[in-house]
């Protein structure tokens, strides 16, 4: 087959030997006889301008690592909005290479206890009443969100934050706090839950939903580990039928599962860390050195650490197991991997969720969807998530076949971003570029280049 890209859409598709053809001048003709496209891919559960991301080095760092590693398009669950659309907008002018960008900008969380300052950081928004969460919503609506994020919420501030979303047209998505259920998130208009484990999900698949519930909330007003019997009790008393319920409640209000299985997986390996086990190099060249040294351990897991290292353990098989059940149920599935959650490293880390994804019971080719017709569907687009003609053209060129081996994903010859062909040497490149730009940030501060 041969695929022609004009000004940034696919134009055409065709048998190379067909006549139809359409002929253009100064082409740039690419061999790639043998290989395999694939759409860009999506990651659909990032920080790259917030949280252990910040602006000042994230852009020159995980922008081409993203771009490098086949990720065309990014949906950010939380970060500095200003930063994000300032480079959307260099993105879209052509001064920066870069993947698109959907926004939430601020995440929704709880306002800070009596005492307490307010928080100035410019990823989160602090909600304690009603009348704070409709003003929230408001505020990200015009400042030209893309959604709203939520993290925790009391009860009455999230249902207002849902009616307000609805009334302003934006969606919300996040995490489910624990004040609401799966289901009540879900018949409020919760668009994605991101996470398993983190919006309690398997509470609503016990027997004995309602008094874990209860005691869910209870534990966290003593804010004490009492909570992890709770969850592990869950996995206990699971409920074929009120599984299949909230599948059902899923399916009918349109609610879609991030479930991010591989870093769930990384916060049990990471508190198993000792210092002398060293991380691959080859993925620590692309992290600063202050959020290395706070991601390595300083001293060899406590008898504590270890205990904590098995519970999240089994909330991670948990969470694989409920992913296949929601998946045969049909309940629809979007790839985020949560990036620079620790040892979550940019890039490679979203092909590694598609790894988990296939683990949990998808095929190949339905983990392939995760990352790429799902995401389209979900913000209801028509020019991206599929190779045809009047598409955008973000393409993976890959070397081996993703549908046999979900594994062939990293396996990357090259990269289509908006119709401009990156070649193996380009990629290279851009891994290069990104290299230097995280060891420019050794030390805290800004590099010397800049002082």
């Amino acid at each position: 087959m041969t695929v022609v890209v004009s000004a940034g859409v696919i134009e055409w598709i065709g048998s190379s030997a067909d006549r139809k053809r359409p002929a253009h001048k100064n082409e740039l003709d690419f061999d790639a006889r043998g290989k395999f496209l694939i759409p860009g891919l999506w990651d659909m559960h990032t920080h790259v301008a917030g949280i252990s991301a910040d602006p000042s080095w994230s852009k020159d760092v995980l922008l081409p690592l993203l771009v490098a590693n086949g990720i065309t398009g990014i949906r950010d669950m939380g970060g500095d909005l200003r930063a994000l659309q300032d480079w959307r907008r260099e993105i879209a002018s052509g001064a920066l290479l870069g993947p698109q960008i959907v926004a939430a900008g601020p995440m929704l969380v709880p306002a800070p206890r009596p005492g307490n300052a307010k928080s100035t950081d410019p990823s989160v928004l602090e909600v304690g009443t009603p009348e704070e969460a409709r003003a929230a919503v408001d505020q990200l609506q015009k400042q030209a969100a893309d959604f709203v994020k939520v993290i925790q919420l009391p009860r009455k501030a999230y249902f207002a934050l849902a009616a307000e979303s609805k009334k302003d047209g934006i969606s919300f998505a996040g995490h489910v706090p624990i004040t609401v259920t799966a289901t009540e998130a879900s018949a409020a208009g919760q668009k994605s839950i991101e996470h398993i484990i983190y919006s309690s999900l398997a509470l609503d698949c016990s027997s004995q939903d309602a008094e874990l519930h209860r005691r869910l909330l209870e534990a966290t007003a003593k804010r004490d580990r009492s909570d992890a019997a709770v969850y592990d009790d869950a996995d206990k008393t699971f409920s074929s039928q009120k599984a299949a319920a909230l599948w059902a409640t899923f399916n009918r209000n349109g609610t879609w599962i991030t479930p991010t299985l591989y870093s769930i997986s990384m916060v049990a390996h990471a508190l198993q860390q000792s210092p002398e086990l060293s991380l691959d190099d080859s993925l620590l060249a692309y992290v600063p050195l202050a959020l290395q040294k706070d991601w390595r351990p300083a001293a060899p897991p406590s008898p504590k650490e270890m205990a904590d290292a098995a519970w999240w353990e089994r909330q991670y098989e948990n969470d694989r197991k409920l992913t296949g059940e929601m998946h045969r149920a049909g309940v629809r599935l979007l790839a985020g991997s949560d990036s620079l959650d620790r040892y979550v490293f940019p890039g490679s880390s979203l092909h590694y969720e598609l790894r988990e994804l296939v683990a949990a019971g998808l095929t190949p080719q339905e983990a392939l969807q995760a990352a790429t017709g799902n995401p389209a569907e979900f913000f209801g687009r028509k020019d991206t998530g599929t190779i045809a003609a009047g598409r955008r053209a973000d393409m993976v060129l890959l070397d081996a076949d993703p549908s046999w081996e979900i594994v062939n994903t990293q396996k990357i010859s090259g990269v289509v971003l908006a119709g401009q062909f990156l070649q193996r040497k380009d990629l290279d490149a851009l891994l290069e570029k990104s290299r230097a730009a995280a060891a420019a940030w050794q030390v805290p501060g800004p590099p010397q280049s800049q002082q």
